[in-house]
């Protein structure tokens, strides 16, 4: 059985233990669904184990006060163990990407996190560049998942979605190659009630795919909404 990062408890219980070690989980859904709030929870749990956080951030979503917040106190013990990269144009991720292995070799690296890894891919393809845009996006994801393998660490990525013209089904982004690279992959949805979520599993090697839970976001993190039953 393979090692689980802990998140916090709603993810928890829906992945059995929090994310897989060894292998890229992918949190995808639309605006304001939880996905940076899930990878700031997991950077807090991995640094409390003692280990370092490897996190690029193509959105500027990597918020300080946020940590410390959910953090309930200083944030200064988790921004201090936090390799934060900052790209901020494909090129400038192409770059980033290129450090990452170097940067592992080095540090007591427990957690990777992309938030997100199609964010400046979406506005940088164009017709004359689509392959091969989507090809370095593909050895960027191989990367991670041969870091993730080797190191024996969890890898987080955020993806964005879109609607499908035709049918109005909400998809990835990169929708073929990010779902090739991700062995684990949920989606993020709003609940319909404020500050309501929903994260279901739509695809993972080893638990039920469509099982699901609810969430509030909350200050303190993430807290599951139960239900009293009549």
């Amino acid at each position: 059985m393979r090692v689980r990062l802990p998140v916090s408890p709603p993810i928890d219980k829906l992945l059995d233990g929090g994310i897989e070690s060894g292998c890229i989980t992918n949190f995808y859904g639309p605006a304001a669904t939880g996905k940076t709030n899930v990878a700031l929870a997991s950077v807090i749990s991995c640094i409390n184990t003692g280990r370092k956080v490897l996190y690029v951030d193509t959105e500027g979503s990597f918020s300080v006060e946020r940590l410390a917040q959910m953090a309930r106190g200083s944030a200064t013990n988790y921004t201090d163990k936090t390799i934060l990269l900052e790209p901020k144009t494909w090129a400038e991720q192409k770059t980033t990407f290129d450090k990452l292995e170097a940067v592992c070799k080095k540090e007591p690296i427990g957690l990777i996190v992309v938030d997100s890894i199609v964010a400046l891919w979406r506005v940088t393809i164009a017709d004359d560049n689509f392959q091969s845009i989507s090809r370095e996006l593909g050895s960027q994801l191989a990367l991670l998942s041969k870091l993730a393998r080797e190191k024996g660490i969890p890898v987080l990525i955020t993806n964005q979605v879109y609607s499908e013209p035709d049918t109005g089904k909400i998809e990835l982004s990169a929708k073929n190659i990010v779902k090739w690279w991700s062995k684990n992959i949920i989606e993020l949805s709003h609940a319909g009630r404020t500050s309501c979520r929903i994260a279901r599993i739509a695809r993972a090697r080893s638990l039920p795919e469509d099982r699901q839970v609810e969430f509030q976001i909350v200050d303190e993190g993430l807290k599951e909404v139960k239900f009293r039953i009549f």
